[in-house]
């Protein structure tokens, strides 16, 4: 960024970042005056990387600088990362089922879909086909898919999702797993089949949607990229129908197999006597953005070494160059200038208290979360405090904030006993705490959060839920109705019906779980029996 640019950002930032109403606004003036500026078009969707991003960041520095809250960073506020980006030549991409002098070519997007490949710029694999069920190796639940089957030097085909009775949380931890697990066996390349629940919480025609967005991952100091796993020659998913085609081939009945996943039957893998092309074409580039991180020193001379992380992530989507529609700016207001909003407006009732803390707190704005937690794992593998003495991690995420919610849904709560704080602070202020209701949807290993709870770390990560049989006013927008219209679309913008209200309320229940931990002379434990107290990856 040259000099002229950067003085103009900083300007810009500084005024807009001024209360628009009056000295000392409430929370809810706050909060509306935060994603006012977080979720404009003058951002451009916030895409890791880019300018729009840059402006965020700096913006959300400088309301640090403003609530006397200390530079964490690399080099001030910033932890800048490298990441590599892969592009994909979606002229490219091939497949085809081989059995015997039969050849069936598949349709690329309608089909089949591949992703970048962040290793090379020409993918090619060819090989057997064996079916490894949902590809899932999980010693705790006493289940793998490997048992029977050897998927060494061929390519993998696996259903998208999980076993229906995997816990929601650690299920959803085995499922992000599935690669390292194919890779440990051997396997060569993967085909993904998508399944009915799949489907359901995912329609395989909108994966076309982020066909023009790269696939990115950070790099270390080596220049080696984290988890690219270049083991994988190539891989591919596939729509229903294709993989009626090709288990149809393969003399298998995937319908027949769906009913029987449905009843709790577990999937038997085999060598299905086909094999598979598959070819595609990437090309490569560097990027760098930054995560910004604060820390607000605790008041007492022990426990101030400790550090409660406070994080949200950043950045968003960007522009949607692809889609036929006049707006093609994802200005990601609830995903995630919602979450931004509301821990900027938790920073700064915390400061304004006149008792401080006893622990520290940190801040961590991430970048790259809506490209897999990027920067969230970065902070995880580079801290910029020493990684033991953080002993808890309050994560927002797209709180959806269209309607008068009194539901929410505490992730990662019930493994460790943050759950009787997060218990209080729901209750007062007249909430309930629900179970997951969606374990479908994976989302506990789907937001910052997971980053760090892999590291040992307990964390909760809240979120809103609509009351079941709850009426709406005509204004309003259920969770369900976002998901389904606005999440990750143009319309995911300021003109949405937001109750900032409600949003002040979000607000305080989080700063109460924050402050409460701050000030515990203990610092939070797994429970024994969790499945999480077993786990810390380097």
């Amino acid at each position: 960024m040259n000099k002229s640019l950067t003085f103009l950002t900083l300007s810009c930032c500084w005024l807009l970042s001024q209360p628009a109403v009056a000295d000392h606004p409430n929370t809810a003036q706050r909060f509306a005056a935060h994603m006012d500026f977080l979720a404009s078009d003058l951002l451009r969707g916030r895409d890791t990387g880019s300018v729009g991003h840059e402006v965020a960041a700096q913006y959300i520095a400088t309301e640090f600088a403003k609530m006397g809250i200390m530079p964490a960073g690399d080099e001030g506020y910033m932890q800048r990362i490298e990441f590599k980006s892969a592009w994909l030549a979606t002229d490219s991409p091939q497949m085809t089922l081989l059995r015997g002098d039969e050849a069936i070519e598949l349709s690329f997007l309608d089909e089949f879909m591949v992703a970048a490949n962040i290793n090379r710029t020409e993918s090619a694999v060819e090989g057997e086909l064996v079916f490894a069920g949902f590809g899932i190796d999980a010693p705790y639940l006493e289940y793998s898919d490997f048992d029977q089957v050897d998927v060494a030097g061929k390519i993998a085909v696996i259903l998208s999702g999980k076993p229906n009775h995997f816990p929601s949380e650690v299920g959803a931890h085995y499922s992000r797993k599935k690669t390292e697990a194919l890779v440990k066996r051997g396997a060569i390349g993967v085909v993904s089949v998508w399944t009915p629940v799949t489907e359901k919480v995912f329609a395989f025609a909108k994966a076309k949607d982020y066909i023009d967005k790269p696939r990115i991952r950070w790099v270390d100091d080596q220049g080696q990229v984290q988890n690219g796993f270049p083991e994988i020659q190539g891989s591919a998913s596939l729509s229903m129908d294709a993989g009626q085609q090709l288990f149809k081939l393969a003399g298998m009945d995937l319908d027949r197999l769906f009913v029987q996943i449905e009843a709790g039957e577990k999937p038997v893998g085999q060598a299905m006597g086909i094999r598979a092309k598959i070819s595609y074409q990437s090309s490569h580039s560097s990027v760098t953005s930054p995560n910004v991180i604060g820390v607000l020193e605790g008041s007492d001379p022990v426990l101030k070494n400790e550090y409660v992380l406070l994080s949200a992530h950043t950045d968003h989507i960007g522009v949607s160059e692809h889609i036929e529609l006049g707006d093609k700016i994802n200005n990601g207001a609830m995903d995630n200038a919602a979450g931004v909003a509301t821990l900027l407006e938790m920073a700064h009732l915390i400061t304004q208290s006149q008792d401080r803390p006893k622990r520290s707190i940190l801040l961590a704005m991430v970048t790259a979360e809506e490209k897999g937690l990027l920067g969230s794992d970065y902070f995880a593998h580079n801290p910029t405090v020493p990684l033991n003495n953080i002993v808890a991690n309050v994560n927002l995420d797209m709180p959806v904030l269209t309607n008068a919610f009194d539901q929410l849904i505490g992730f990662g709560a019930q493994h460790s006993s943050l759950w009787g704080v997060i218990e209080s602070a729901v209750a007062k202020n007249d909430m309930h705490l629900i179970p997951d209701p969606m374990p479908e949807q994976n989302i506990f290993v789907r937001s910052d959060q997971y980053s760090f709870v892999k590291q040992g770390i307990p964390a909760v990560f809240l979120v809103t839920a609509d009351k079941v049989g709850m009426k709406f006013e005509a204004h309003e927008i259920s969770s369900q109705e976002f998901m389904v219209k606005h999440y990750h679309q143009p319309s995911d913008q300021l003109d949405l019906p937001i109750n900032y209200e409600v949003a002040a309320k979000f607000v305080e229940i989080n700063r109460a779980i924050a402050l409460e931990v701050a000030n515990d002379a203990e610092r939070p434990q797994w429970n024994q029996d969790s499945f999480f107290a077993t786990i810390t990856e380097q």
